[in-house]
């Protein structure tokens, strides 16, 4: 506060030094002033009106510059016999692509696991990329390259959470697959199987012969396996009623 009151103090003291002084010039000094001062804002003006010629002229050259480019690019794609309208649907699909593996890669383990489908599906569309010949061009192959890393990455941890796949076989049910010593040990983990294979299986008492499940790793049942776990019970102690 001390500090504030004390500059607050010293500007009223120039201020008032400031009238003082201005009160003791003469006409003459008052009109030099007045003269030093247009002189300075005429001075001013000029030098804003050059930067902005200046401002103008670099304008006209990005204009050029961009033109030029864009010719370089049509030169380009007409190589590959393919156009701008063409790259450009071509550049947002492997961007669509791109956000759907950032999403996969925000997955855990377990939901990554369970959609272990939509990574193949990307897989396949990134392999697709790869025919079409805008890949050549290196905007599109660096993009491609870095689509193919993420989706490297996706495989490896769906391969190291998973146990492989299982086929059914007659008389099966998830209680006795989950209970078999190369599955789970473990009869109560059937949950992970179903709940892995949702799109395989609608119901968990209904699983047919030569069905193919992924076996998801793991060695208890997480949070979203106990839910359906414990709603499946829910469900079977009302229909018991």
């Amino acid at each position: 506060m001390k500090t504030i009151r004390m500059y607050a103090i010293l500007v009223l003291v120039v201020v008032f030094a400031g009238v003082s002084f201005a009160q003791e010039m003469s006409k003459s000094e008052w009109e030099q002033e007045v003269n030093r001062y247009t002189q300075l804002r005429n001075e001013l003006q000029t030098k804003l009106q050059q930067l902005n010629n200046e401002i103008s002229g670099m304008q006209g050259q990005v204009t050029t510059l961009n033109g030029d480019i864009n010719k370089c690019m049509d030169a380009l794609y007409a190589l590959v016999g393919s156009d701008a309208t063409q790259a450009a649907a071509y550049r947002a699909e492997i961007e669509a692509a791109e956000q759907k593996a950032a999403e996969l890669m925000r997955l855990s383990d377990a939901d990554l696991f369970a959609r272990k489908s939509e990574v193949d599906a990307l897989a396949a569309k990134a392999k697709q990329f790869r025919t079409n010949k805008l890949s050549l061009i290196p905007e599109f192959s660096d993009k491609l390259d870095g689509l193919d890393q993420s989706i490297a990455s996706l495989q490896r941890t769906i391969a190291g959470y998973g146990r492989g796949e299982y086929t059914v076989v007659r008389n099966d049910n998830l209680w006795n697959i989950a209970k078999k010593r190369d599955i789970y040990n473990n009869a109560w983990l059937w949950p992970k199987i179903w709940q892995a294979n949702t799109d395989k299986i609608k119901n968990p008492d209904l699983i047919y012969p030569n069905q193919r499940f992924s076996v998801p790793g793991g060695s208890a049942l997480d949070a979203n396996e106990k839910a359906a776990a414990n709603r499946y019970y829910a469900k079977k102690r009302q229909e018991g009623a």
